[in-house]
């Protein structure tokens, strides 16, 4: 038995990108289950969230009891209110459910609160239907840089600002020694702030991470201008990081929009020839952590 599972719901950068050369990797934005026991965690809202409850109707209508449908319940973590890790919130169709239960978290953004900025995408004329007619029992809880919030059943989620237009938190979670860290949307970062990164990270058994450029592509070409201040990391800066933190696992994660299947694959395969621990996310895969057998991370692919 493993006592924390990983599931991918979405796992590209920027915008959705659907079509026949990302259909193997996904082109849904930013969305990860951990589930730890019943609890259900999700870590941002891109499109891929809307997936996500779409298979949790179907799971509630299979377990329903003489017609009574039982609760969906979900922590939901935002990194940061970018459209890409939200625009999955107004289709997410468990909150317009009665009797569902939600707590989601993030920062205050540019002088308004949490819940402000998220209800600022669902109003008129943006989208026709407002937060007030999800008819599920939904919470907002503000997250401040450094802050662990304990959730309960033993679990426990701390927070850490990285380097990202408008700012981003990365979260820990720490589940009975396992730890598992989500870290999108940041640049490499320097001097006491990387110190003080490598140590948030330090010993995490799965590290999920903005691999969204190459060194090159980040760094810029003749053809290609620099991505520098463009908030987003690269897969080197990845692997330099599990080297100098002792992390176990490294999941490349927050796609290039246009990146496809086939080089995706060949990406993959360059890092793991580096750090063989490598795995670059794809929507349904699912890493188990923290079992009680040889194996300390499982990844099973879709």
């Amino acid at each position: 038995m493993y006592s924390v599972n990983i599931r991918f719901w979405g796992v590209r950068g920027s915008k959705p990108t659907p079509g026949r050369q990302t259909m193997g990797f996904g082109g849904n934005t930013s969305c990860v289950q951990v589930q730890i026991g019943e609890r259900i965690l999700l870590f941002d809202g891109g499109t891929g969230l809307a997936e996500f409850g779409n298979h949790m109707l179907k799971k509630q209508q299979l377990n329903a009891s003489n017609g009574v449908l039982p609760k969906i319940e979900a922590d939901i973590f935002f990194s940061h209110l970018h459209w890409d890790h939200i625009q999955g919130l107004p289709f997410f169709v468990p909150m317009y459910v009665p009797g569902n239960i939600f707590h989601l978290y993030g920062e205050n953004k540019e002088n308004l609160n949490f819940q402000e900025v998220i209800e600022m995408q669902m109003k008129p004329p943006h989208f026709p239907i407002t937060m007030k007619m999800m008819k599920a029992s939904y919470h907002f809880h503000e997250v401040s840089s450094g802050e662990t919030i304990d959730i309960g059943d033993g679990i426990k989620i701390t927070s850490f600002a990285v380097k990202h237009p408008n700012d981003c938190l990365a979260y820990r979670v720490n589940y009975e020694g396992v730890n598992i860290v989500y870290c999108t949307d940041t640049e490499p970062m320097e001097g006491a702030q990387e110190e003080q990164f490598l140590s948030f990270v330090n010993g995490a058994d799965v590290l999920i991470y903005d691999t969204h450029y190459t060194n090159q592509e980040y760094l810029g070409t003749n053809d290609d201008p620099p991505k520098k201040g463009w908030g987003h990391s690269t897969w080197q800066e990845g692997v330099r990081i599990c080297r100098n933190a002792g992390i176990y696992q490294f999941v490349m994660f927050h796609h290039k929009e246009n990146r496809s299947d086939q080089e995706m694959q060949q990406l993959e395969s360059q890092v793991q020839e580096i750090f063989p621990r490598t795995a670059a996310a794809r929507e349904g895969m699912v890493i188990k952590v923290g079992g009680d057998n040889l194996e300390k991370v499982v990844i099973n692919y879709p």
